[in-house]
């Protein structure tokens, strides 16, 4: 059995009489994964910083590197959920970011605890659906472009 279950689109199931979203993917694996080898590569960048530095410059990019490293763990940690049922009330709104062309969206739910959870959504026709299936719901959608990607401006 592997760790690596492909990636697959976000099953949304919207229970209206427990107030409750659901949702099913493969997430969790996949934000695991992804500190465990972000963690490892700090390891081995400080392992080469400690035994041999012969410039300032590979130094800079190996602490550059690091920092980078860092701050992505602290996203993944702090302000990224991975949680499969969210209560209704406690979305706050979904985001719906049009990347480089209108074919290209991508979906997160800010949640009330100033986190946010990725939906995977395959198939970009389906994006549609679900908007609307949150607007039914009562959840305010919210449409961004490409100037306002950054983690900061949300």
């Amino acid at each position: 059995m592997s760790v690596l279950k492909g990636r697959k689109s976000s099953v949304l199931r919207f229970d209206t009489e427990k107030q409750i979203l659901s949702i099913e993917d493969h997430l969790r694996s996949y934000r695991m994964m992804q500190i465990v080898l972000l963690c490892s590569s700090i390891l081995w960048c400080t392992v080469i910083i400690i035994n041999d530095i012969s410039s300032f410059w590979l130094g800079f990019l190996i602490g550059s590197y690091i920092a980078v490293a860092l701050f992505a763990i602290y996203y993944y940690l702090f302000k990224s959920s991975v949680v499969k049922s969210i209560p209704f009330n406690e979305i706050e709104e979904l985001i719906s970011i049009t990347l480089f062309s209108k074919n290209d969206r991508r979906l997160t739910l800010k949640l009330k605890s100033a986190r946010y959870r990725n939906l995977i959504i395959m198939n970009q026709s389906d994006i549609n659906l679900i908007i609307d299936s949150f607007k039914e719901m009562a959840i305010t959608v919210r449409e961004r472009t490409t100037f306002n990607l950054l983690p900061l401006n949300f």
